[in-house]
């Protein structure tokens, strides 16, 4: 990745990557040796502004998958830039991308695990809303979305997810969603 556009990336200069890119506009396409692209490092940092920029000259980048597996969208959900994963997500709809929201880093973990592994159940009722098949993905740890909504007593995001009968519902050492609820002291909604 050319230097310039790297430090463009790092520091929310969004003039300069349409200055950079009018000169050579494969210069956007370019990565570091970690395959992170101006996208991804724009999103890691969560500069909104650099990425909308960067996807009017190049909507191709919000498939780029990095060497960790993870595209923009999964790189903004790990980084905690709720709104960014919001724009991006959008960005993939619109472009129907639905590989680039499913897409799973070398963990197995996808854009919902991630965002319910990091407290965001707006971001994860938004993901579920925008792409239902996240629900059907298990991590090299096989917990699914619904297990880690469960073990964080996202009862919102359980019944949203219990709604898809594909969901999967799997989880760590053997267990489930229902093992996870009994764990966590959940009534599963009784009352006595």
């Amino acid at each position: 990745m050319d230097r310039r556009l790297l430090d463009a990336a790092v520091s929310d200069h969004a003039a300069e990557i349409m200055h950079l890119a009018s000169h050579d506009p494969s210069l956007l396409l370019g990565t570091t040796p970690q395959g992170n692209t101006c996208l991804h490092i724009a999103s890691i940092h969560g500069h909104e502004g650099f990425c909308k920029d960067a996807l009017a000259l190049s909507p191709t980048l919000l498939a780029a998958v990095n060497s960790d597996g993870e595209t923009p969208l999964l790189t903004a959900v790990t980084s905690g830039h709720v709104s960014l994963a919001s724009v991006l997500l959008r960005y993939c709809r619109d472009q129907q991308l639905s590989e680039a929201i499913l897409k799973q880093d070398k963990d197995g973990f996808n854009a919902l695990h991630q965002a319910i592994r990091s407290g965001r159940r707006e971001l994860a009722l938004e993901l579920i809303e925008a792409e239902p098949a996240l629900s059907k993905a298990v991590n090299k740890y096989d917990e699914s979305p619904m297990f880690l909504a469960v073990m964080r007593n996202y009862a919102d995001v359980f019944e949203k997810l219990l709604k898809d009968p594909d969901s999967a519902h799997g989880g760590a050492n053997g267990y489930n969603a229902l093992h996870a609820a009994v764990r966590n002291g959940n009534s599963g909604g009784h009352t006595e």
